[in-house]
């Protein structure tokens, strides 16, 4: 279950601003999920998948600390989210990889949202990220009435 967002680079100004909209990225972060859990209920999307340059500009869209060199959204091992590789990779590179950020509703009480996983797929076009839920291997299957896939509109 996968909600299609568009993510053109045009469509921002350097500071992760909507253009069209005037919303900064997180308020877009917020809707978007708000988005997939209306499309998906009972699910929340947990993972954020995008092109390596979608990502890069997702990196700068949310760098608060430029002095940092961080790089958002790990590799895909052989198709599949595999933490501990990615890991192994970061002790050889020149960033500090960002794995995953909070989201953007369900906070808890001590104000911290679950954590949105950062993929990097390069079989992905570069203008779109997609939003969607990867279930563990233990959990038992969920129905979900509506699509599969979903587009959005930028707003």
């Amino acid at each position: 279950m996968e909600l299609i967002i568009p993510f053109k680079k045009i469509d921002y100004d350097s500071n992760g601003t909507h253009l069209k909209s005037g919303k900064i990225i997180y308020e877009l972060q917020k809707e978007r999920e708000e988005s997939y859990h209306i499309k998906f209920n009972p699910l929340y999307a947990n993972v954020i998948e995008g092109h390596p340059l979608a990502m890069q500009r997702l990196t700068q869209y949310h760098n608060i600390d430029e002095a940092k060199n961080y790089d958002f959204g790990m590799e895909l091992i052989e198709g599949e989210i595999d933490i501990d590789t990615n890991l192994e990779i970061e002790e050889y590179s020149d960033s500090d990889t960002v794995y995953a950020i909070g989201s953007q509703l369900l906070f808890d009480e001590d104000g911290d949202g679950e954590p949105i996983l950062l993929v990097k797929n390069e079989k992905l076009k570069d203008d779109i990220l997609v939003l969607k839920y990867d279930s563990d291997d233990d959990e038992e299957d969920i129905v979900v009435d509506g699509p599969v896939n979903e587009k959005i509109n930028a707003s």
